[in-house]
């Protein structure tokens, strides 16, 4: 199961030896800390990341840009969804990617052809073994993107990328029983095998702009995506919780935007900037799958499709050296996901009239000062607000604060 992760970085290496010229990129990054749910405490952890990358000129119209990257997580995030309250949870992966970068002609357009691997293991207990975990997945993709680079480091980009997800471990309890307490087929959603397995198409298309064009006072981003998502082996649920002989698609567009503006400044007589940004998205996904709570015979139409919006300020004040700068970092986001058919429920599990509605709220601070040459010291903390008109958290905590920090050392060359 784990040859990928050998092979991975011997191409990595071939990539890079193979190459007539060769600038490499390298960074790496050591982490602990501790992560709170609610009232309680997780075990301190640590983190570990490292990207090897570079750009191989393989002659003036072509070059080669390898990258593999290698992670390490033993504190959890605050910004994933932490509502089952599971205080112990490591995480690694390994990816590999290249991607070829052919100039078209004099022009400022380049096509960006690539293709990937990934592989992530996610263990949910101390004792569970690495590769046996049962949200463990792979990622095959390929991708073409245009960019033009009409005035570095403004951009505008168009991509189309096709990528297979698998969960090798994963299997429901449903799948593995197969048929209810009276005897009848199972027709919940998650009662086949693979039911997590997908492929997908994704269309983008992102840009920059600078304003005023030729002296700059503010920079302007948005991006727009289409992704269409084809569940493999999950087929429809009908109103008597049954299956239906059609699969689930979902259709998840995105669009997203900000507005930056970089202020020169003094500071404790340094020449330094500070960076603000306030950024808006919203994203909306269409899905043609029920649910069927056999408990209260419901059927919940439309029950995954979903829109989101979020929104939130963030400023970096940096001083000090053009490379090494000492900087310091504070943004706040808003978020809310409002469900099209999954209905809320009380404390006793009784169904109402309304929709689910889930708000987020995070807050998070960063430091970093150099401490020698290609290392800087680094300390962040991160506190998530979480509520919900959702009353019903027997298994499931929806209404919840959460919060983690980190102190570690970064290193870049």
């Amino acid at each position: 199961m784990l040859k990928p992760l050998v092979v991975m970085p011997a191409l990595f290496l071939a990539l890079t030896a193979s190459a007539a010229e060769w600038t490499p990129v390298f960074n790496a990054s050591l982490s602990g800390g501790q992560y709170f749910f609610l009232k309680q405490r997780g075990s301190l952890g640590g983190n570990a990341a490292l990207n090897a990358a570079g750009m191989a000129k393989l002659s003036e119209r072509w070059s080669v840009m390898p990258l593999y990257s290698v992670s390490y997580r033993g504190t959890k995030g605050v910004d994933e969804g932490v509502g089952a309250g599971t205080l112990f949870q490591q995480q690694m992966d390994h990816a590999l990617s290249v991607t070829g970068i052919r100039r078209i002609g004099a022009s400022t357009w380049r096509l960006k052809p690539s293709a990937g691997y990934k592989r992530e293991f996610l263990k949910e207990t101390r004792d569970e073994t690495w590769g046996k975990g049962l949200f463990d997945y792979e990622k095959i993709s390929v991708g073409l993107e245009a960019e033009n680079m009409y005035k570095d480091p403004f951009s505008w980009r168009v991509g189309l990328d096709a990528f297979r997800v698998r969960f090798p471990n994963y299997s429901s309890l449903e799948s593995q029983s197969g048929v209810d307490p009276f005897g009848s087929p199972l027709g919940r959603e998650l009662a086949s095998k693979n039911v997590l397995d997908t492929f997908n198409w994704q269309l983008s298309a992102s840009g920059s702009r600078p304003w005023p064009y030729a002296d700059p006072k503010f920079v302007f981003q948005g991006s727009y995506s289409f992704l269409y998502k084809d569940f493999l082996d999950q087929r429809l649920v009908d109103a008597t919780g049954q299956f239906q002989n059609t699969g689930r698609r979902d259709f998840l567009q995105t669009i997203a935007g900000s507005i930056g503006r970089p202020i020169p400044l003094r500071v404790f007589g340094q020449a330094g900037r500070l960076d603000l940004n306030m950024g808006l998205n919203f994203s909306y996904n269409l899905s043609n799958q029920n649910t069927f709570d056999a408990t209260f015979a419901k059927l919940l139409e439309d029950s995954y499709s979903y829109w989101t919006i979020g929104a939130g300020p963030a400023a970096t004040l940096s001083w000090g050296g053009v490379k090494t700068p000492s900087w310091t970092s504070a943004s706040l986001r808003w978020s809310r996901q409002s469900y099209m058919g999954r209905l809320v429920q009380d404390g006793d599990g009784v169904y109402g009239g309304a929709t689910q509605r889930h708000d987020r709220y995070a807050f998070a601070l960063a430091y970093g000062y150099p401490i020698a040459p290609q290392f800087t010291m680094t300390a962040r903390a991160n506190f998530l607000w979480a509520t919900s008109n959702h009353k019903y958290q027997k298994g499931y905590t929806y209404d919840y604060r959460a919060a983690n920090y980190l102190i570690g050392v970064s290193y870049e060359y």
